[in-house]
């Protein structure tokens, strides 16, 4: 169940993209919520990449907070050998499809890490496996628990530099990802009874394939994200309005020590509506 919601509809700020230690995030959901709480917020969804733990966490935590919180989760696909994050809210925690997914997925994510571990070893960098996974405290490691350790270790200067110099695209330790294609993960999130959401797409960069997304299910962009002002952010909400999507978002909230904290885009709640609206749909649809 969802904490209570406010009397009023029409009042109120949402941000529907937070992480957490769960994933690559640095706060506990308690932690999360009650930041969530001082910056103001009537509703959060928390998605952690590629696992659904945090809902069941933060139920009774958001509750007593006086929080609105829905179920959510940032799959990672892949497309011409990119990261592309499809959002998922509402879907049911228990559908075998998609556990048995997330359950690959994570082992991926560790042959990955190994990979990488043992490309930055040959470039005479002296971390391990072992020392990586330390700072991943859920179910998912990723290349944000290598930046940890090789910042830590003194081999770079900042977390930025870790991407930069050695894991991002192009450096010398990148490993490319494998998965599921945008197409069949938002078709997974569909059949899984939730509703996707193209995250962050300025960022992605997977503007030619949005009208296939579409044609697969997708009923939501984000549009209310920091890295979309301007002319940028008219763009998306256009392409929104063009395929009758809901213009989504959030602040992408890893740490405190981020360029962007809860409730910086100031979503209005009335999104959340419009969101809960389309799921009802779909899910009529479906049956």
């Amino acid at each position: 169940m969802s904490a209570p919601k406010p009397e009023s509809s029409k009042v109120g700020f949402a941000d529907l993209h937070l992480h957490t230690s769960l994933s690559d995030g640095t706060l506990s959901v308690e932690e999360l919520i009650q930041l969530a709480k001082r910056r103001g917020l009537r509703c959060i969804a928390i998605t952690d990449h590629d696992n659904l733990e945090s809902y069941a966490k933060a139920i009774e935590p958001a509750a007593e907070a006086g929080i609105e919180i829905i179920p959510g989760i940032e799959v990672s696909a892949v497309w011409q050998g990119k990261d592309v994050h499809i959002l998922g809210y509402f879907c049911d925690p228990t559908n075998l499809a998609l556990n048995l997914e997330l359950q690959e997925s994570a082992k991926q994510r560790v042959a990955r890490i190994r990979a990488i571990i043992k490309k930055l070893n040959a470039l005479g960098v002296g971390i391990t496996y072992e020392k990586v996974a330390t700072y991943c405290h859920g179910p998912v490691i990723g290349r944000p628990h290598v930046a940890m350790s090789l910042v830590d270790e003194e081999y770079v200067s900042s977390f930025t530099e870790a991407f930069t110099r050695y894991l991002g695209e192009g450096c010398p330790a990148f490993v490319e990802k494998k998965g599921l294609t945008p197409q069949q993960t938002v078709r997974l999130i569909e059949n899984a009874g939730g509703i996707a959401v193209l995250a962050h797409p300025y960022k992605t960069g997977a503007d030619p394939i949005i009208e296939d997304l579409v044609e697969a299910g997708l009923k939501g962009i984000e549009t209310y994200t920091p890295s979309q002002k301007g002319n940028v952010g008219r763009k998306y909400r256009d392409i929104a309005i063009k395929y009758k999507l809901v213009g989504t978002g959030g602040s992408d909230f890893h740490s405190e020590g981020g360029p962007y904290g809860p409730n910086c885009m100031k979503m209005p709640y009335t999104v959340v509506e419009e969101l809960r609206e389309r799921h009802e749909k779909s899910r009529a649809e479906r049956l």
